[in-house]
C-alpha cells in the first residue's frame, strides 16, 4: 500500500475514535436482517465496480469508482487480484498444487490498489472483497483425472464434484486468500468477503446440459456412494430393476435427454422410482457432494476471518428451470429438452446449510431473462429464504445501461428506462428486505451525469429506510420443492414453464404483492399469513408433507393452487390417487406426454368472473403423465387429447381452505387476481403491472402510459420517495399518471 493511503488509515483511526477491529454483527432491525456496525444498524448504500483492481481494467474501474465517491456511499465491493491475466490462466496464490500466503505474480502495491483507491477518495467507506476459489489452467493440466468427462467423452476444464482434492485445495485457498487479505492494513475497513464460487455455486457443465461425469474420481465415487446406500448386489438390482448390475462395476448412467427425438419424445416427464431410479440416485449423491463441499468453503473461511461477514453468490433455488447457455451463448439455440440446472448442480435441501459457520447470507444476480423495461426484479438467489432466517441477501443490480458499450443482457435503452428501472429494482429490495448494490460490469454503465441526480436520490432513500418498518403483507407465496426433480427424467422444461414464466408473467403482475419460498421455509416459525399458496412443483407426497400443510397451509379460508403434477408420486409410483390424496380432486390420468392449453368456460365463479371471453393458457410444452381433474367446480375446459376436451382447470372448496387445480402453465395475471380476490387478499392494483409492496413501500412498473390508481390496505400518510414530496396527509388512494416506461414508488406511515 502506498505510503498515502498507509498514512490515510492511520489518521482515519486516530480521527475517528473509533476502536479497532470494529464489531460486525447481522441482527434484525424493524423486521428485516441488517448489519450492525458497532451497534450502529445500517442499511447500506454500496457499489461494486467489477474487478475493481483488476490492473487490465483499470481504466473504466477507476472512472466509475470516482463517481460514486461523490454520494455517501457506505461500502465498495472490491477487487484484491488473484485471478491473473486476461483469460485467468493463473492465480496469484494457486499455482499447481500449492497455496501461497503471499501473492506469486504482483506486487503488493498491485494487491492493495483497489482498497486503496476507494479509501483514499472515501475514508469513510468499507470495503468488502470479492473472490472465487478458481484453480489456475496448471491445476487441470496436473490433474486430468480430477477434471469432468461428459456424456460425450470430452475432459472439461472444470472440477469433478467428486475430487475431495480439489474441494480441500478450494477449501485452503479461501482461508490463505482470506487471511492475507486480513494481514493488508486497510483490513481495519474491511467487512468481510463475498465468495463468488465457480460458476457462481452451480456445476459448470450443466451450464452447457452436460449432467454426468465419467471421470476415474467420478467413477470410483459412485460406486462408494452406492455400496453405502445399497450395501449389496442384490438390493441395488431391486431397486434399479437390473439383475445384471452390480455394484463393484456400475458405471455412472448417460443422460436420456440426450437420446434421439422419438426417444426423448415418448419419455415420460413424471417417473416412477423403478424406472429412474439411476437418476435419482445421482441427483442424491450430486446433493451430497455438493453440500460436503460447500461445507468445507463455509468452515475455512471463516478460520480466515471468524469477525468478519461472509457472502456466498450460490443456492439459487429460484431458478429452477433455468438453462444458462441457452440464454447467455449467443451461438446456442435453447435447447427443446435439457438437464434442471439446480438440482443438477446438487442444489437440494440447502436450507440445511445456512447456520454452518462462515455462512451470513447470499448474493447474487437477477434474474437476467426479463429484466429490461417492463420486466421484473427477481434475485436469482433464494431472498426470501434468507430474511426469514435473519441472514443477508445481497442483489447484484447488474444493470447493463445504452452507456459504456457493452449493451446486452438487458440493456437500458435511454434515460428514462434507467429511471424507471432503477426505481423498480430499489422498489423490488425495500419490499422484499433485502438489498441491492449498484453495479459496472466489465464497462462503465453510469457515465451520464443526469444519472448521478437519481442514484443520490437513491443513497438518500437507503438510509432514511433503516427506520422504516419492514413487513410482508398477506399475498401470493409461490413455494418450491427443492427435490422435486426426484419424481421426475430430470428434464428442466416443465420448471421453466411452472416456476420461471409463472412468476414473471402472471404472479408478477397480478397487483398482489407475491414472495417465493422453499418448501422447508414453511417449517420457519415466522413464516408470513399468505392467502394464496402455490405449488408449481410440489409431485411427491407423504405423511409429513401433509402434516405439515396441514399445519401451515391447509386452513383460515387460504386459497391452494396445484400446478399440473401436483401430488402425483408417493416417492415411489406416479398415479392419479397420489394426486388426490395430497389435492383432494378425483382425476383422469392418460400415460402420455401431452401439450397445455386450457380455455375458462364459466363466468360464474369469483375466481374467473372478470376475465375475458378469449382467456386462454397454456401452450405448446408437451408433458406427462396428464392429470385432468373430473371433480370440484369446472372452469377451464382442457384442448386435450383426441378433442375430448377434459377439465383443465378447477376449484373445491374444503372446510378449512379452497383448492385450484390447473393443468396448464402459465397462468394470466387477471387469473391470478382472481384467485387472489376469492381468498381475501387485498387487490393493490387492477391494471396487471408490475406491483411491489410491504408495510411500509408500494411501487408500480410499467411499459404501458396513461392513468394509474393503486388502492391501500388502510389509511395512510404518502409521500412520493422519487420527488420527496408529499403526497397525502391521509388517503387510501393514489392516483398518477405514468409516461411512458415509468416507475412510481411511495412510502406509507399508517395514519
Amino acid at each position: 500500500m502506498s505510503d498515502t493511503v498507509r498514512g490515510l488509515m492511520r489518521l482515519r483511526q486516530r480521527s475517528s475514535g473509533r476502536q479497532f477491529p470494529m464489531q460486525i454483527e447481522v441482527r434484525e432491525h424493524n423486521g428485516r436482517p441488517l448489519i450492525f456496525i458497532d451497534g450502529e444498524p445500517r442499511n447500506p448504500a454500496m457499489y461494486s465496480a467489477l474487478d475493481l483492481g483488476r490492473p487490465s481494467a483499470e481504466p473504466v474501474w477507476r472512472q466509475a469508482a470516482e463517481r460514486f465517491t461523490e454520494h455517501d456511499m457506505d461500502i465498495y465491493l472490491v477487487g484484491v487480484p488473484h485471478r491473473w491475466e486476461e483469460k485467468f490462466e493463473k492465480n496469484n496464490f494457486w499455482n499447481g498444487e500449492t497455496i501461497s500466503s503471499e501473492p506469486l505474480w504482483c506486487t503488493e502495491r498491485q494487491i492493495d490498489k483497489g482498497p486503496g483507491f476507494v479509501l483514499e477518495h472515501d475514508p469513510d467507506a468499507y470495503v468488502m472483497i470479492r473472490f472465487s476459489p478458481r484453480p489456475p489452467a496448471n491445476w487441470y493440466q496436473m490433474h486430468p483425472d480430477h477434471c469432468v468427462v461428459n456424456d460425450a467423452g470430452e475432459r472439461m476444464d472444470y472440477p469433478s464434484m467428486a475430487s475431495l482434492f480439489y474441494a480441500e485445495q478450494a477449501a485452503d485457498f479461501c482461508r490463505t486468500y482470506i487471511r492475507y487479505c486480513e494481514s493488508r492494513p486497510w483490513a481495519a475497513r474491511c467487512l468481510g468477503y463475498i465468495n463468488y464460487h465457480l460458476c457462481e455455486g452451480c456445476f459448470g457443465p450443466v451450464t452447457a446440459s452436460w449432467r454426468f461425469d465419467h471421470s476415474p474420481v467420478m467413477q470410483e465415487h459412485w460406486r462408494q456412494w452406492l455400496t453405502e446406500k445399497y450395501k449389496d448386489d442384490r438390493a441395488l438390482r431391486e431397486a434399479w430393476g437390473d439383475e445384471s448390475i452390480r455394484l463393484e462395476g456400475v458405471e455412472v448412467p448417460f443422460d436420456k435427454l440426450r437420446g434421439t427425438v422419438p426417444e426423448v419424445a415418448a419419455f415420460l416427464y413424471w417417473q416412477n422410482a423403478s424406472k429412474n431410479q439411476p437418476l435419482r440416485d445421482w441427483l442424491l449423491m450430486t446433493r451430497d457432494l455438493h453440500h460436503r463441499n460447500m461445507r468445507l468453503i463455509f468452515h475455512a473461511s471463516h478460520e480466515g476471518a471468524p469477525d468478519k461477514l461472509l457472502l456466498h453468490d450460490c443456492f439459487k433455488v429460484p431458478m429452477q428451470g433455468w438453462n444458462n447457455h441457452g440464454f447467455f451463448n449467443p451461438d446456442t439455440s435453447w435447447p427443446v429438452f435439457f438437464p434442471e440446472h439446480i438440482s443438477s448442480s446438487g442444489l437440494m435441501h440447502v436450507m440445511s446449510l445456512v447456520d454452518e459457520k462462515g455462512f451470513d447470507g447470499l448474493c447474487t444476480p437477477y434474474d437476467y431473462q426479463v429484466r429490461g423495461a417492463g420486466g421484473v426484479f427477481v434475485p436469482e438467489g433464494a431472498a426470501e429464504s434468507m430474511t426469514l432466517r435473519g441472514k443477508l441477501f445481497f442483489v447484484e443490480q447488474d444493470i447493463r445501461t445504452y452507456c459504456g458499450g457493452f449493451g446486452h443482457y438487458g440493456t437500458m435503452r435511454d434515460m428514462q428506462e434507467f429511471k424507471a428501472l432503477m426505481w423498480r429494482d430499489l422498489a423490488a429490495a425495500l419490499t422484499g428486505g433485502f438489498m441491492n448494490y449498484f453495479c459496472d460490469h466489465n464497462a462503465d454503465y453510469h457515465a451520464e451525469p443526469e444519472m448521478h441526480g437519481i442514484i443520490e436520490r437513491q443513497v438518500q432513500v437507503l438510509h432514511e429506510s433503516r427506520g422504516w418498518p419492514h413487513e410482508t403483507v398477506p399475498g401470493i407465496a409461490m413455494i418450491l420443492d427443492d427435490e422435486a426433480p426426484l419424481e421426475t427424467n430430470g428434464g428442466g422444461h416443465v420448471f421453466n414453464e411452472t416456476v420461471m414464466w409463472e412468476r414473471r408473467t402472471g404472479i408478477a403482475r397480478c397487483g398482489v404483492p407475491y414472495r417465493v419460498y422453499v418448501l422447508d421455509d414453511l417449517r420457519q416459525a415466522n413464516f408470513p399469513e399468505h392467502r394464496v399458496c402455490y405449488f408449481p412443483n410440489m409431485y411427491r407426497v407423504d405423511d409429513e408433507r401433509l402434516a405439515l400443510l396441514q399445519e401451515k397451509v391447509f386452513r383460515d379460508g387460504k386459497v391452494i393452487v396445484w400446478g399440473p403434477g401436483s401430488g402425483i408420486s408417493d416417492g415411489c409410483t406416479i398415479a392419479a390417487e397420489h394426486a388426490s390424496r395430497l389435492t383432494g380432486f378425483e382425476f383422469s390420468f392418460e400415460a402420455v406426454n401431452y401439450q397445455r392449453r386450457v380455455q375458462i368456460e364459466r363466468w360464474d365463479h369469483p375466481v374467473t368472473a372478470s376475465l375475458p371471453a378469449d382467456c386462454i393458457f397454456g401452450g405448446p410444452l408437451s408433458y406427462g403423465p396428464v392429470l385432468y381433474p373430473t371433480d370440484g367446480f369446472r372452469l377451464g375446459m382442457a384442448w386435450s387429447k383426441q378433442g375430448k376436451q377434459d377439465c383443465g382447470l378447477a376449484v373445491k372448496d374444503f372446510s378449512d381452505h379452497t383448492a385450484v387445480f390447473t393443468a396448464a402453465v402459465p397462468m394470466p395475471a387477471d387469473l391470478w387476481r382472481g384467485i387472489a380476490r376469492h381468498a381475501g387478499a387485498h387487490i393493490w392494483c387492477e391494471t396487471s403491472d408490475i406491483l411491489l409492496a410491504d408495510r411500509s413501500v408500494v411501487a408500480l412498473h410499467s411499459l404501458k402510459p396513461g392513468a394509474r390508481t393503486i388502492n391501500l390496505p388502510n389509511p395512510c400518510r404518502v409521500t412520493d420517495l422519487i420527488s420527496n414530496e408529499l403526497v397525502s396527509e391521509n388517503t387510501a388512494k393514489i392516483d398518477f399518471e405514468l409516461d411512458g416506461c415509468d416507475t412510481r414508488v411511495y412510502r406509507m406511515e399508517r395514519a
